[in-house]
C-alpha cells in the first residue's frame, strides 16, 4: 500500500513542503535589505595648485602642496535598484601639511588643516550576479575644516569647500551578506586661504587652492 495515496496529510506535507522549497529562494530575495555599511581604509592624495598674493599682489612662482593622508573609512549605502546605489562615505578628520613650494619653497610648512571629507553619490552596477561587479558614479563632496594650525602663514584660516565627484569601483560579493570592496572617487574642489606673513612684516596672505584629491577606498562591507 502507497502511503502518499491512502494518507491526504501525509500528501498534503509533501505538497507544502515542495512549495515551500520551490518559493524560498525568492522570498529570500525579496526580503534582502537594500542597505549595507562598509569599513576601511580611505587614502588621501592631493593635485595642489595655488594662487598666491602677498600683501594683495600676486606672487609669480609662488605655489603649495599637501601631504597625503590614510584614515579609517565608513560608507553607507542604500541600493535604489538592482543597478543603482546611492552611497555616503564619511572618514575620521586626518590632518595635511600645506608646503610651499616654487618660489615659496625656502617658507617651508606653510600650516597644517584638519578636514573631514563627505562624499554623496550614486553609482551605476552594468552587472548585479557574478563574483566580481564593477561599477561607475558621480555626486558631490563637501569638506569641512574641523581646524587650521599656523606655520609660515599666520593666523591661517582656510575655507570650507565644495566639488564634484567621480568614482569607479568593483564589489566581490562574500556569502552571508559580506562582500570587499575597492574604489576611487576623483574629487574636484577648491578653498581659500587667508592669513599673515610674519617673515615679511605681517603681510596679508591670500591663496586660492586648488586640492582635487584622488580618494582610494578599500573596505570589507555587509548588507543588513
Amino acid at each position: 500500500m502507497n502511503p502518499f495515496k491512502t494518507n491526504p496529510v501525509l500528501r498534503s506535507a509533501c505538497l507544502l513542503a515542495l512549495a515551500a522549497t520551490l518559493t524560498g529562494t525568492p522570498a529570500r530575495a525579496q526580503d534582502a535589505s537594500p542597505w549595507a555599511v562598509r569599513l576601511g581604509a580611505a587614502h588621501v592624495g592631493f593635485s595642489t595648485r595655488a594662487d598666491v598674493q602677498a600683501g594683495g599682489a600676486p606672487v609669480p612662482g609662488a605655489d603649495a602642496s599637501a601631504s597625503s593622508n590614510t584614515t579609517p573609512g565608513l560608507e553607507l549605502s542604500y541600493a535604489l535598484s538592482p543597478q543603482w546605489t546611492g552611497r555616503f562615505l564619511i572618514g575620521v578628520p586626518p590632518t595635511t601639511t600645506l608646503t610651499g613650494t616654487g618660489t615659496l619653497a625656502s617658507a617651508g610648512t606653510l600650516g597644517k588643516v584638519t578636514y573631514g571629507p563627505a562624499v554623496l553619490s550614486a553609482t551605476y552596477s552594468p552587472w548585479t550576479t557574478g563574483p566580481v561587479r564593477p561599477y561607475v558614479g558621480a555626486g558631490l563632496n563637501y569638506t569641512i575644516v574641523f581646524r587650521s594650525e599656523d606655520g609660515f602663514i599666520s593666523p591661517l584660516d582656510v575655507k570650507n569647500g565644495l566639488g564634484a565627484v567621480l568614482q569607479v569601483g568593483v564589489e566581490i560579493p562574500l556569502d552571508g551578506g559580506w562582500s570587499v570592496g575597492l574604489d576611487a572617487r576623483k574629487i574636484y574642489v577648491k578653498t581659500q586661504a587667508d592669513g599673515r606673513l610674519p617673515a615679511m612684516g605681517g603681510a596679508v596672505a591670500h591663496a586660492d587652492v586648488r586640492l582635487d584629491p584622488l580618494v582610494v577606498f578599500l573596505s570589507v562591507g555587509r548588507r543588513f
